[in-house]
């Protein structure tokens, strides 16, 4: 199975079949529209100029329509009131990550819509109508503490739970001084299945998204696997220059992304398959020997022993007599022997780098029959046995079988990847299947077989900017405050931790909590800033759960569908009346930034931040937790004394930030702050290459990239989710019949419209699409055409919707796709001119809402029975 290659593992090889294969993909990548990306950037720069000459002022921001944090400019007219026609967003030029996108170049129409949320609402009809009276902000927050403070005092803090998907930082304001530890994210429909995927892989502390990417700036050939690459979107801007440099670009997924179109191979794949499209390449590099053995030798657990079957890892001290019970055990080809590998801790038992015996050779494939130093009998293999093997089952044959993908196209993929560069992008927000988890690490686990891993053009560790505003947050029962303040809470855990303890947000977990009780009563929510019927799948399980508690809360911009089901809603500021420092998201180096466009909410609005919403919350409720652990003992009143308050903190930060650059390099927090001044961003570390796993450990028990994740193997075996990540077809719901009228239903984002906000604004009535896609052969097949209109059944849940049809080549066979975040609300509001936002379908309305064992991610994708009903 394995070529010995020398190699340093600060590197990678360069042969000549690399290098011919290199040469090959830059003349055959085609450069249509990747030179666009330059000169995109010169033409924003040059208008930015000419605005600048003709009296405009160019103020950063930092867009938050999606979790991006692109980097833009809110160009002002000098003199001139704020308006959409006095203010224009355009990108920030040079910015690390410029951006950009149709969603956040719409925020001017965000900011003074006509159905933005101006006052305080509070429910006069039953939960769901949607019917409510405008109230003032005291007798809104009045009533909210005094219920807030008797569900305390009759059920606990706990009680209490809070939701959001990109705020649930501002959510610990109220959380963490109150002692609530369930603030529970939306990050199971959205990115919860890479977080734990890459937790598989690389451990704690490099799960997080953006922590470990594909350097986009410096590869060859990208795959992205259910990735379109429209969040973050400067991404897309930053992989444009690889792509004039003639990097290569592949799209595998069941519809064909828009970034397709600019010369890249979209290869349609059917939903729920990715795994094994991903094993199957694995065992074409293992067959063929175009994978980096020394790579998985050195600075992997491949040549790990596990016990055959159970996959517990074995230590040292089952195979060596006296060897410490905390290192793990290879097969020594040097001497035949079994070969200690341990992990040096400091005085804190943090991991700091690897104890190994001197010049051990650790065997990669290797399966035995051995006797334990306490006399039992095991069978053990090597990690990469075991990989292997499930890599061998997947031949190409049964690969293309699951995935309709031809066996050529595979095997050619395949080889490209591991001959001209390959990285393979670690995901983002995708729809969901239920074996979401395994494909993830899969696609993390691929690169580790290139060993192109933290090296140039690689899949990189990246680097953070530095600078920590003031928060709050707790864990393991200890508080803190924004100033430093310190408390200590009940030490209990999330209750979605509980049932998902490798999840990173999976709400609707408590909700049998909400409807029966047990194990602990939740009886309110504070819903900040979510879509929740275009986040939660089961939008009928979501209601349910919504009217069956005493309290719900919204803060939003916009009436989304959730305000409906609300007690209370309250107006909320945005990204572009925002005053803050932070680091720049999704970047390879390290960066800050400031965000303050210098708008305020429009005229007549009563808009206020979410922060002074919970401070104020808190300080009626419970006086001294307001005033002890958030420094609020009084009222602020008027925004600008809120501001006054918060900027005072966050400027304090920042000054702090600048004064320990300077300290650490005189002159260098200077330069950060003149740069930030002058452009809105400031780079203030570069990223070193080769640094993990070499120098320093991931976060994993072994330290290294695991090809099996001892800590899932450890602990989850048995309950359900395997340390050896492998195919299963989707067990999230039923698979629908081919060539029938069953189909795979799919949902997706693109750049123009997809997104909470910004599907109510104007231009997304032209912009958006609220269609479903169909393949002209499925079409064919029912006698549908563009423009039909048609019902979907969902064959798990019977739930149904109405929506237009168009057909395209666009989306593979046998499946239907959807924009998510783009139409079907359901609202029983009237949205006036708006009402166009009620087309299409929700495809979380069809979706069962199954849940992954121990990871929480939440599957919404669904199958469906298509019937045409109308033809205009």
């Amino acid at each position: 199975m394995e070529k010995k290659t020398a190699q340093d593992p600060r590197g990678p090889l360069l042969t000549r079949r690399s290098l011919i294969g290199a040469a090959g993909a830059a003349a055959g990548s085609g450069m249509l529209g990747a030179s666009l990306w330059t000169a995109a950037d010169e033409a924003a720069a040059k208008e930015v100029e000419a605005l600048k000459a003709d009296g405009w002022e160019a103020h950063p921001t930092a867009c938050m329509i999606c979790g991006g944090y692109c980097g833009l400019l809110a160009m002002h007219k000098k003199g001139a009131p704020v308006s959409q026609e006095t203010v224009r967003i355009m990108p920030n030029p040079g910015h690390p990550q410029r951006g950009c996108c149709a969603r956040g170049a719409q925020a001017m129409w965000m900011w003074n819509h006509p159905l933005r949320l101006r006052k305080p609402l509070k429910r006069t009809g039953e939960k769901g109508e949607g019917k409510f009276e405008e109230i003032s902000w005291d007798q809104a927050l009045d009533e909210i503490a005094a219920r807030v403070k008797t569900i305390v005092e009759q059920d606990g803090e706990r009680a209490v739970s809070m939701t959001s998907h990109n705020f649930s930082g501002l959510q610990q304001w109220l959380a963490a001084p109150l002692g609530t530890p369930n603030i529970i994210s939306h990050s199971s429909t959205c990115n919860s299945a890479s977080v734990a995927g890459r937790r598989k892989v690389f451990g704690k502390g490099f799960d997080g998204a953006g922590k470990v990417e594909p350097d986009y700036a410096n590869c060859r050939f990208l795959l992205c696997i259910g990735r379109t690459l429209n969040c973050a979107m400067g991404v897309a801007a930053v992989f444009g220059r690889a792509r004039e440099q003639g990097a290569k670009l592949v799209f595998v997924d069941p519809r064909m992304p828009e970034g397709a179109f600019t010369g890249a191979e979209w290869v349609p794949i059917r939903p729920g398959t990715d795994s094994a499209l991903i094993l199957a390449m694995i065992g074409i590099g293992l067959g063929e020997e175009l994978v980096d053995f020394e790579f998985l030798r050195r600075w992997t657990n491949a040549p790990y022993l596990i016990e055959a079957g159970t996959r517990r890892p074995v230590t040292a001290g089952d195979l060596i007599a006296g060897a410490a019970e905390d290192a793990w055990v290879v097969m020594n080809r040097a001497d035949g022997a079994f070969a200690p590998m341990a992990l040096v801790k400091d005085a804190k038992g943090a991991v700091v780098g690897f104890d190994e015996p001197v010049n051990v050779d650790p065997e990669l494939d290797y399966s035995a029959r051995v006797t334990t130093t306490d006399g039992r009998v095991i069978e053990v293999e090597s990690c990469l046995h075991a990989v292997a093997a499930a890599a061998r089952a997947m031949t190409p044959e049964r690969a293309a079988k699951e995935t309709s993908i031809p066996v050529a196209t595979i095997v050619r993929l395949a080889r490209s990847f591991f001959t001209e560069g390959g990285v393979c992008d670690d995901g983002w927000y995708a729809s969901r299947n239920g074996n979401d988890t395994s494909a993830y690490a899969l696609m993390s686990m691929l690169n580790l077989f290139t060993g192109r891993i933290d090296q140039p053009g690689g899949f990189v560790v990246t680097q953070g900017g530095g600078f920590k505003g003031p928060g709050c947050s707790q864990s393991g029962g200890k508080g803190k405050g924004p100033n430093g303040q310190s408390w200590t809470n009940k030490d209990v855990k999330a209750l979605d931790k509980v049932y998902y303890p490798e999840g990173s947000g999976t709400y609707s977990a408590i909700f049998e909590a909400i409807e029966t009780g047990k194990p602990y009563p939740i009886r309110a929510a504070f819903i900040t800033g979510t879509t929740m019927f275009h986040r939660e799948a089961n939008s009928e399980r979501l209601a349910k759960a919504l009217k069956a508690l005493d309290l719900v809360v919204v803060q939003d911009i916009l009436p989304h569908e959730v305000i409906d089901y609300a007690d209370y809603v309250l107006p909320c500021t945005f990204f572009l009346e925002a005053h803050e420092y932070g680091g720049v998201k999704w970047a390879l180096n390290g960066n800050v930034q400031f965000s303050g466009a210098g708008i305020a909410p429009p005229e007549g609005c009563e808009a206020r931040e979410e922060i002074w919403q919970f401070a104020e919350i808190l300080r009626r409720a419970f006086p001294e937790r307001a005033a002890e652990r958030l420094g609020y003992a009084k009222e602020l009143k008027t925004r600008d004394e809120f501001k006054a308050w918060y900027r005072g903190m966050m400027d304090a930060a920042w000054e702090k930030f600048i004064a320990k650059k300077n300290a650490e390099k005189p002159g260098e927090g200077d330069r950060i702050a003149a740069d930030v001044r002058a452009h809105g961003w400031s780079e203030t570390a570069k990223k070193k290459y080769g640094v993990y796993p070499y120098k320093k450990p991931f976060g994993t028990p072994t330290g290294k990239g695991e090809i099996i994740s001892f800590l899932f193997a450890s602990k989850y075996e048995s309950k359900g989710a395997s340390g050896l990540s492998d195919f299963e077809a989707p067990p999230a719901y039923k698979l629908p019949k081919p060539f029938s009228d069953e189909f795979y239903l799919v949902s997706g984002k693109d750049s123009a419209s997809n997104s909470g906000v910004a599907m109510f604004t104007w231009p997304t009535k032209f912009l958006g699409d609220r269609t479903v896609w169909m393949n002209p052969v499925d079409a064919e097949r029912l006698g549908i055409s563009t423009g039909d209109m048609v019902e979907l059944t969902g064959l798990d849940t019977g739930a149904k919707g109405r929506t237009r049809v168009t057909v395209t080549n666009r989306v593979i066979a046998g499946s239907l796709f959807s924009h998510g975040f783009s139409g079907g609300v359901r609202t029983k509001r009237s949205l006036g001119a708006y009402e166009w936002t009620r087309e299409g379908v929700n495809s979380h309305w069809f979706a069962t809402g199954w849940r992954e064992p121990v990871t929480g991610s939440l599957a919404n994708n669904s199958s469906v029975r298509v019937v045409r009903i109308g033809r205009d």
